[in-house]
């Protein structure tokens, strides 16, 4: 036997519990069972249980102590704490787990001098369900998971009761066994569906807005559509055809936007099937629904802004090419194209990957950043950030482009000339001023946002504490505290975002509000009703020149002989009328 050995063995004697027959071991066995079941008990007095049921629940036993409750002198005292944390209630997981434990140590079973200890075990299942406990007030020190206080693999009598008392949610949270809808540190209960920072009254005022604005948008959007459909073999011509596109996908968007007011479409869009708010999504137990109306506002959104950066590019180069036969744009068109189909592609994907669409009961749509603003900082704020500064310095250079015309040059250009440039430079200026305008006003709302969504859930926080203090007093008896959100987003801010997104689109539309589109849709109806149009044609110089000159011959064999043009080879202006300026050359302009 080895020297450690022997030590131990002579410790074990001194303490008159080592075996009389070493051979046989029956005594060390003895001591080892005695030890392992002083390490899982404490010494202690022991007193009648003067309340039987702990947390809704009979106990099986009729003794118990209040020395491992350190907060507690007296089983008065522990039935009072037992009460206070009863509002774990409210966190349905952290309450079928904490009960165990809450009745292992406020009211264990002591016998024969002795209570027992609870395992280690059953404090640590508490940990994870109950984080919002160590989050908002931190554990007790006698209910934290130290090997003194909770010896590992101690059975207890507590594990054996069922504990019937089930946990429930208060609102605005709900009931959910999904963890994907659990709110912040509260297991079993979620976020409902309708977004609690409003009321009903401010969803309904907001869902009436919204009906009206998205409305007269996809009326105008789809006017112009029309209009340049109509007529599209003189409407095809760029800079102006890119008008097109942004009134497409602005048409896009409002469809979006519109969808929700379909027969329970709303719920569908932006609730979970537990009635919760849709967080995260792409998920892959819910409905597409979410994902395919963010696909068509947020992809429309970032086509339409970013066609009108192609816009201003267009207008810049084709004002710097007046007066010459150059064709800035020649080529360069389907780059345009390739801009501005591919980048909002790539991060409408990106923002999928990352499962970063949230759904919204205010606005009735899904987007990015409800409940992640960085993720709206860098997917929303970042892209209309760019071209607000892109856009603007292609605007501006192309205003001062016509003004620089207009003055090193008055006396060369033509009346004509001089009347469309001051007309273009006008129309320019208010398109502008509307269209920067209501882009910086989305881009101040958004940034209104970022700044105090923090705020915004921190103060919805506190109301859900609240709301949890509301269940404690009413069990003990107390005064029962006025429970609301302090500080709420406001739905004004929501107005005037969704004013500027909508009003950017009507903008967009105001370019065909001219008299070249009335004429377009006369010769549209008549060609309807089969009757022919009437209305005097101006031929372009060009054309007639080339008419003439293919005609050469005939004039030179008989030159007497008159020409005459037939009305059907005459092109009209587009729906965009005398804004093409760009399409007249050197001699048009100057005299």
């Amino acid at each position: 036997m080895s020297s450690s050995s022997s030590m131990l063995l002579w410790i074990y004697c001194l303490l008159g519990i080592c075996s009389l027959d070493p051979i046989s071991g029956s005594r060390g066995a003895q001591f080892n069972e005695s030890y392992y079941m002083d390490r899982c008990k404490k010494t202690t007095t022991c007193e009648s249980l003067r309340y039987n049921v702990c947390l809704g629940s009979t106990l099986p036993y009729t003794l118990t102590s209040t020395v491992l409750a350190e907060d507690s002198s007296s089983q008065e005292e522990v039935h009072d704490k037992l009460l206070l944390w009863s509002g774990l209630r409210n966190a349905p997981r952290c309450w079928e787990a904490i009960q165990p434990l809450l009745c292992a140590v406020y009211m264990p079973k002591c016998e024969a001098g002795k209570v027992e200890l609870p395992s280690q075990g059953l404090c640590l299942a508490t940990r994870g369900p109950c984080a919002i406990v160590e989050r908002e007030r931190g554990w007790p020190d006698f209910l934290k998971c130290t090997t003194d206080r909770f010896p590992e693999g101690c059975p207890n009598e507590v594990q054996n009761i069922k504990f019937n008392s089930s946990g429930r949610c208060e609102a605005p949270l709900v009931r959910t066994d999904n963890p994907k809808s659990w709110y912040e540190d509260v297991e079993g209960c979620g976020i409902q569906c309708e977004n609690p920072l409003f009321t009903q009254k401010e969803h309904r005022e907001m869902h009436v807005y919204i009906a009206i604005f998205s409305s007269l948008t996809i009326f105008f959007t789809f006017f112009t559509l029309a209009t340049f459909l109509s007529d599209w073999k003189n409407s095809n011509r760029y800079p102006a055809v890119i008008l097109f596109y942004v009134n497409a996908c602005f048409f896009m968007g409002s469809i979006g936007w519109l969808a929700q007011f379909m027969d329970g479409a709303r719920k569908e869009i932006v609730c979970r099937g537990d009635g919760t708010m849709r967080l995260g999504e792409p998920t892959s137990n819910e409905t597409l629904s979410c994902v395919i109306i963010f696909v068509i506002v947020y992809y429309s959104m970032m086509s339409g802004v970013i066609w009108f950066v192609m816009l201003t590019y267009a207008w810049h180069t084709s004002f710097k090419a007046l007066g010459t036969t150059h064709q800035p744009l020649s080529g360069k068109t389907s780059y345009f194209h390739l801009i501005t189909w591919s980048i909002p592609f790539v991060l409408t994907v990106a923002i999928l990957a990352v499962a970063q669409v949230d759904g919204d009961s205010v606005s009735g749509i899904c987007f990015v950043g409800y409940k992640n603003y960085r993720y709206r900082a860098g997917f929303v704020l970042a892209p209309i950030g760019v071209v607000l500064v892109v856009g603007g310095y292609f605007l501006i250079r192309g205003v001062m482009t016509l003004f620089s015309i207009k003055s090193n040059h008055p006396g060369l250009l033509s009346e004509k000339a001089a009347s469309k440039i001051n007309e273009t430079m006008l129309r320019l200026g208010i398109f502008g001023f509307l269209a920067f305008g209501f882009v910086l006003i989305t881009f101040s709302c958004h940034f209104y946002d970022f700044f105090n969504q923090a705020e915004w859930e921190r103060s919805f926080r506190e109301y859900v504490l609240c709301e949890a203090n509301v269940t404690i007093a009413t069990e003990t008896n107390k005064p029962i505290p006025e429970c609301e959100i302090k500080n709420r987003p406001s739905l004004l801010v929501e107005k005037i975002n969704l004013f500027a997104m909508f009003g950017t689109g009507i903008s967009m539309s105001t370019w065909v509000w001219t008299k070249a589109t009335i004429i377009i849709w006369k010769r549209a109806w008549c060609r309807i009703l089969g009757r022919s149009d009437d209305e005097p044609k101006r031929i372009k110089k060009s054309k007639m020149i080339a008419k003439a000159f293919s005609k050469r011959k005939e004039l030179l064999n008989n030159p007497e002989k008159e020409l005459s043009f037939s009305l059907h080879t005459v092109s009209h202006e587009g729906p965009v009328g005398k804004f093409s300026i760009y399409f007249l050359r050197k001699k048009h302009i100057f005299q």
